[in-house]
C-alpha cells in the first residue's frame, strides 16, 4: 500500500514543458506567454553551472511531444511556433506558411551583414 501511494505522489508531480507550452496554448493564449512560462519553467528545474538556452528548451518540448504524440495530439501543430515565434491558429496545418517563414528568415540573414542577424533564441 505504501508503494502505491508513493507511486501516485510521484506521477502526480511530474510535469515538464511541453505539458505548459500545451496546456497553455491548448487554453487559448498565444505563443509568447506560453513559450515564457514553459522556458521559465524548464530553466528552473535545471540544476547545475551551465543555464539551458531557448534552442535547448525547444527541442526539449519538441522530444517530448514527439516520446508521447497521443498524449500531446493536440499540442502538435503548435510546434512549429518554437522555431518562429508565431502563433498558428487551431487546427491549421501551417505547412506553407512554415515553409514561408523560414525562407523569409533565411533571405533576411542573408542580406544583414554579418553580426547584425540577431537570433531570438540567443541569451
Amino acid at each position: 500500500m505504501c508503494g502505491s501511494t508513493f507511486g501516485l505522489k510521484i506521477n502526480a508531480a511530474v510535469t515538464n514543458g511541453a505539458d505548459i507550452y500545451c496546456f497553455m496554448r491548448n487554453g487559448g493564449n498565444s505563443h509568447e506567454p506560453s513559450w515564457a512560462a514553459a522556458y521559465q519553467f524548464i530553466k528552473n528545474k535545471k540544476q547545475g553551472l551551465f543555464k539551458t538556452s531557448p534552442k535547448q528548451a525547444a527541442s526539449l518540448i519538441v522530444e517530448e511531444v514527439v516520446q508521447d504524440p497521443i498524449k500531446y495530439e493536440d499540442c502538435i501543430n503548435y510546434l512549429g511556433d518554437l522555431y518562429t515565434g508565431e502563433s498558428s491558429p487551431v487546427g491549421s496545418s501551417g505547412n506553407k506558411e512554415l515553409e514561408n517563414e523560414i525562407n523569409s528568415l533565411t533571405e533576411s540573414k542573408e542580406k544583414s551583414p554579418k553580426g547584425k542577424y540577431i537570433d531570438r533564441y540567443d541569451y
